[in-house]
């Protein structure tokens, strides 16, 4: 009988201290680690909407669009135009041999390098 206090004893006493130690473990999750990652979720949720309202002002109608960079684009190469005109232009002024088609064909076959094209701006 002796035995079996004992054994019920332990037995006992060691489930007390496993469920003190269940609870204080819940209680700690409950209380330090929910508040934490529930705030850390409203963070996320507060940059995502940051960031997709930035996205939006971006682009489209408010923003700066695929239209705004076409009508750019556009209004670029008109300048560049009338520049080559006027160089045209004033070279003819001032008897200098200026050959539009040599100038044309010369920044084609510069592909695109910046150096090469300036060597035929000065060339031509």
């Amino acid at each position: 009988m002796e035995i079996l206090r004992n054994l019920l004893g332990s037995l006992g006493s060691g489930l007390i201290r496993l469920l003190v130690a269940v609870g204080i473990i819940a209680a700690v999750g409950y209380f330090v680690v929910r508040p934490v990652l529930d705030k850390a979720g409203d963070i996320t949720r507060e940059t995502n909407q940051t960031i997709r309202k930035g996205v939006n002002r971006g682009f489209g109608s408010n923003g700066a669009g695929l239209e705004d960079v076409d009508k750019t684009l556009q209004e670029v190469n008109k300048t560049v135009e009338r520049e080559i005109k006027k160089s045209f232009h004033f070279a003819e002024k001032h008897g200098a041999p200026a050959s539009p088609k040599r100038l044309i064909k010369c920044i084609q076959r510069a592909d695109g390098n910046p150096h090469r094209i300036q060597h035929c701006t000065v060339k031509f």
